[in-house]
């Protein structure tokens, strides 16, 4: 899987579409693109219960990934979404500051013990389009005004948050070569 960074911009959910990262200049394939930049999605929301409850996602300033895994059924990408959002507890409790961080399915809460308050990081979706499973995951880095919901952002309790995306999407395209190397190195049983 390649790792790949575009020009930080405003996610709306456009950009949840087959080679995304091609037609910003990375590679075609298994892939995982990130970029900086606030989020506003109305109109491409594709969780049909959000859709319905007329919600909508709005943040100052997230990390956002594409990852695209060709071929993948639905089950396979919502297990690699839940893969990659373990992937980000594991990073975020690596440099926790008076907080826990626990992974609720796709969801990522930070539970702050002093205020005593459980407030959301991350928002995610799994999908398909006719070529490839697709995720995107957003993960607030400044929540500001208009959120709908109770939201947290990295800023507001770690120093280390301009690495996150950097270092994620690495771990998680490791883990998702070293899981293929898995499936090529057994022999059928006899």
């Amino acid at each position: 899987m390649q790792v790949y960074k575009v020009k930080d911009q405003l996610y709306d959910g456009a950009q949840l579409h087959h080679a995304f990262c091609y037609e910003n200049g990375g590679p075609l394939g298994p892939s995982i693109t990130y970029f900086e930049g606030p989020a506003e999605v109305k109109d491409h929301l594709v969780d049909i219960e959000d859709r319905l409850a007329n919600d909508f996602i709005k943040s100052a300033n997230m990390w956002h990934f594409i990852i695209e895994i060709p071929n993948a059924s639905l089950t396979e990408t919502v297990l690699w979404q839940r893969t990659f959002i373990s992937k980000c507890v594991d990073w975020i409790r690596k440099y926790r500051v008076k907080i826990d961080v626990v992974q609720d399915g796709d969801d990522i809460m930070v539970l702050n013990h002093e205020e005593h308050t459980l407030r959301k990081l991350s928002v995610s979706i799994a999908t398909l389009s006719r070529f490839s499973g697709l995720i995107h995951v957003g993960i607030n880095i400044n929540v500001g005004e208009g959120c709908p919901v109770p939201a947290i952002g990295l800023h507001e309790f770690t120093m280390h948050g301009g690495r996150f995306a950097s270092d994620v999407s690495k771990v998680f395209a490791d883990e998702y070569d070293d899981i293929l190397r898995a499936t090529y190195k057994v022999s059928e049983v006899h």
